[in-house]
């Protein structure tokens, strides 16, 4: 501790990276960052402006108390679970012996049909380059302007759904890669994904940077605008 490693390595590629730390726990704890290698010839795409978008989650729980947590029971976090009342509604449109049977399937295989994240936002708070939903982190562009997205998901456990509401999106790189731009409404990017886009907003509007938690639990936030506030 308080010391200084440098690590030093040649460059083989160019695009959008990140790092972040295997020891312990702390990368939970926020041991990570991002890093763009800037392209010496130029990239099949271009741009006016870029920002890095960088998610996370975070607990203001130990997270050793969290893995313990769910090594005692695999779904503490998971509040989404079914009920007397899906059994019910599941018979009435599927009928008894169905519903049953496919009740005994989950059993047999000993998980829960809900279990779409080990951790939750019933612990989680989902944070846009370090900054909670109500923080509002804003990044800035001028009309038609093309503007490039980094995204980077460096959450410990959180998979998040994409999307900015009114504004369509060309993926032009994936994990740092160019690819064959994919213009999309919505993308799902997993633990340590990356995805560059690029949009393209209309001035004098303001639009909603929103990656939600796969499990609906929560969400992180931010605003593309013209202007700040």
């Amino acid at each position: 501790p308080g010391r200084a490693y440098r690590y030093q390595f040649t460059v083989k590629q160019h695009g959008t990276y990140w790092y972040h730390s295997h020891s312990g726990f702390q990368e939970q704890q926020g041991v990570y960052a991002p890093i763009v290698i800037e392209p010496r010839e130029p990239e099949p795409f271009t741009y006016d402006r870029e920002h890095v978008v960088l998610l996370s989650d975070w607990t203001d729980e130990d997270p050793a108390r969290v893995l313990a947590r769910l090594k005692k029971q695999a779904d503490y976090y998971n509040f989404g679970q079914r009920t007397l009342g899906t059994l019910i509604r599941d018979a009435r449109r599927d009928g008894w012996r169905a519903t049953f049977g496919e009740r005994a399937m989950w059993g047999a295989m000993r998980m829960n049909a809900a279990d779409l994240a080990d951790v939750s936002g019933y612990t989680y708070t989902f944070l846009m380059n370090g900054q909670p939903p109500a923080a509002n982190w804003t990044a800035l562009f001028r009309a038609g302007e093309r503007v490039r997205l980094r995204f980077i998901n460096a959450a410990a456990m959180t998979f998040f759904d994409v999307r900015i509401p009114g504004l369509a999106m060309t993926v032009v790189a994936a994990d740092g890669q160019p690819v064959a731009p994919v213009t999309v409404d919505e993308f799902r990017i997993g633990n340590a994904e990356i995805y560059d886009v690029i949009v393209t907003p209309a001035g004098g509007t303001a639009y909603t940077i929103f990656a939600q938690a796969m499990d609906r639990s929560g969400y992180a936030r931010g605003t593309l605008a013209p202007a700040p506030g």
